[in-house]
């Protein structure tokens, strides 16, 4: 029997903080973005990132609690490896965080990127490793997108991803799901289904984000 993994990632996930991106942009003007706005931020040429606010300890920290309580039970099985996979640069505020606010210790992984990439080869490294039970949870189309491109490279496993849209603005929902589409149209794909479930790959069939990740 394989390895069970459950990832979820932090940054409008499983918290949301007063931290911001900000942009110089080629012109010299500088605007400020949310994680969550980052998440859809389309970069133009001459774009220059700062990301200092995510290098230090979590400002104004303030719970999504559905997720928060869903790693909550994710943690209390054993069985499991619970991973909180972000492009944050450093573990300790996580942790530190997690541990104070509600006793939990969690497992922190700090990739210090913001590359999608890198958040798939983490999971494949797992894959290789005998995990064949995974479920990963984002606020990024672009970082579902990029673990949903290995359903395809490993159809033996078991992989669900779900794109977390709860605190977009209805707007940038709306821009989701017209995202989603296009790609659909353009590939055959497994992109997610935005509508707080795990994603079947085969059509048609989807199991509840509860009973996907608990195994029930």
């Amino acid at each position: 029997m394989g390895k069970v993994l459950r990832v979820f990632d932090l940054d409008d996930t499983l918290v949301k903080t007063s931290s911001k991106v900000r942009v110089t942009h080629s012109d010299g003007k500088q605007t400020t973005l949310t994680p969550g706005e980052y998440a859809l931020y389309k970069e133009k040429p001459g774009d220059k990132f700062d990301f200092t606010d995510f290098e230090k300890k979590l400002i104004n920290p303030k719970q999504i609690k559905q997720n928060v309580d869903l790693l909550i039970r994710m943690l209390s099985n054993p069985d499991k490896k619970v991973t909180i996979l972000t492009a944050r640069k450093f573990g300790f505020p996580i942790r530190h965080y997690f541990k104070t606010q509600f006793g939990l210790d969690v497992y922190p992984v700090a990739l210090g990127s913001n590359n999608p990439q890198d958040k798939a080869d983490w999971i494949e490294n797992h894959i290789k490793r005998g995990y064949t039970d995974i479920a990963f949870m984002d606020d990024s189309p672009a970082n579902v997108r990029a673990i949903d491109a290995l359903k395809l490279k490993y159809p033996d496993i078991t992989l669900k991803t779900k794109l977390v849209v709860d605190n977009f603005a209805p707007k940038d929902k709306v821009r989701i799901f017209e995202s989603v589409l296009r790609n659909n149209f353009k590939k055959n794909s497994d992109l997610p289904q935005p509508r707080g479930v795990f994603f079947d790959p085969t059509p048609h069939k989807s199991r509840s984000l509860t009973n996907i990740v608990t195994g029930k």
